[in-house]
């Protein structure tokens, strides 16, 4: 019998692996120019980081964490998200503030597998700790939408919201908490845990009816303090002189205690996303370096999902790079290693044909491969000093001199 893989993961083949490098690459090259510099933190800590952090009445913990305990005694949980590390390493290694971090990585949670949303799944995620005032929040809803901008998905929105403060949240809460007690038959029961435990979670539930209840539930943004009011008014002017495009959507407040003051979202109307609609989303966490034992310190970040935005941009195309070289005669193999060596030495990605595969099997293998041209050794090339060069993404052919074949490969704009 076959092995499979397990439920909620996957394997990302060569097609998909080279859009997901893609995806990786575009992301490290825009948070470059926000001068955000890069930090690996390890795919499982303590138990108690994510406790104190991500929430204790947040599904993350009381659903969805891989939690064991390792063979020395010690609670341990694969990360399901990358803030409370990277806030860990702050303090741990006495950074100097302020600081700009990214990251890319796997996470675990433990839900229901659907489409581009996995078990173990993929994040981008930046961090800017130590900066203060409504500029940086753009600054970083701006980083996103750049970076979306960048790999051609046009049509990313990012939702916009204020969950306020400790100021700010008792009112509401109060307000919240008598709003729920009146409708309480007519909430699902998870949001009846919720109620009790962090009313405001229940604007997480993802039930249609819940969702219809809450559009008359009050709203955290209604009840901010004069602080958090001149806070968000401020991002919202700033995203307006910046012309990034955004919508203000009271009920948002994302899926984690530790959140402050604007909360955003990243949404695509891509048809391949169906109701899984976002891409990531973040937030400020100035409570959260104070949490871990820390001075007080304004924070900010996002996390993107991998799998999600491989979604929206569709099903990859390869990327072809390779010379797939095809001596007819075994022969001739001598002068096709040399070739092959030269290639390499030039930093042109080349693969040899082996001798027992024809010219037809030689050129199915070199389009199996996504190669980008294949070169074909002959007698008569060998005599003439020459190479056939076939083009398999322009479906041309052309013979080219031996010594200038380094210089035709790299100088793409002159070739036909």
């Amino acid at each position: 019998m076959i092995i499979s893989n397990p439920k909620g993961t996957q394997d990302f083949l060569p097609l998909q692996s080279g859009q997901k490098h893609l995806v990786e690459t575009r992301f490290r090259e825009t948070v470059g120019l926000y001068g955000f510099s890069e930090i690996v933190t390890p795919t499982f800590e303590h138990t108690e980081l994510f406790l104190r952090s991500t929430g204790l009445t947040t599904d993350i913990i009381t659903k969805q964490i891989y939690q064991f305990i390792d063979k020395g005694g010690r609670d341990i949980t694969l990360r399901p998200e990358g803030t409370p590390g990277i806030v860990r390493a702050v303090l741990q290694y006495n950074l100097k503030l302020p600081v700009r971090m990214f990251y890319i990585g796997p996470m675990f949670r433990y839900e229901r597998p659907q489409k581009g949303r996995y078990r173990e799944f993929y994040q981008l995620g930046v961090e800017a700790v130590g900066e203060i005032g409504p500029d940086i929040d753009v600054e970083i809803i701006e980083i996103g939408s750049r970076f979306f901008t960048g790999l051609g998905l046009k049509d990313v929105i990012t939702k916009v919201n204020s969950v306020g403060c400790a100021v700010c949240r008792p009112k509401h809460r109060t307000e919240l908490g008598l709003f729920l007690e009146r409708n309480k038959a007519k909430i699902c029961d998870d949001c009846k845990g919720r109620a009790e435990r962090n009313p405001m979670r229940i604007f997480d539930c993802k039930e249609a009816t819940c969702q219809e209840l809450y559009i008359n539930a009050p709203k955290i943004v209604d009840y901010l303090c004069f602080d958090c009011q001149q806070h968000f008014q401020s991002v919202l002017n700033e995203l307006v002189e910046r012309k990034i495009p955004f919508e203000l959507n009271k009920m948002m407040v994302r899926g984690l205690d530790y959140y402050t003051r604007t909360a955003f979202e990243f949404v695509s109307s891509s048809s391949e996303l169906g109701a899984q609609d976002s891409l990531g989303g973040g937030g400020r966490y100035d409570n959260l370096v104070e949490d871990f034992g820390g001075p007080k310190t304004p924070a900010i970040g996002f996390a993107l999902g991998l799998e999600r935005i491989m979604l929206a941009l569709g099903t990859p195309r390869p990327i072809r790079k390779a010379v797939y070289i095809i001596p007819l005669d075994p022969s001739i193999q001598k002068q096709g290693k040399e070739l092959l060596r030269l290639l390499r030495n030039a930093n042109i990605p080349a693969l040899l044909n082996n001798p027992d595969k024809n010219l037809r099997a030689g050129l199915g293998i070199a389009d199996n491969l996504a190669c980008e041209y294949v070169i074909i050794i002959g007698s008569e090339e060998v005599k003439k000093q020459i190479y056939t060069v076939k083009n398999l993404v322009k479906r041309t052919q052309k013979q080219v001199p031996q010594n200038q074949i380094i210089e035709v490969l790299t100088n793409k704009e002159n070739q036909s």
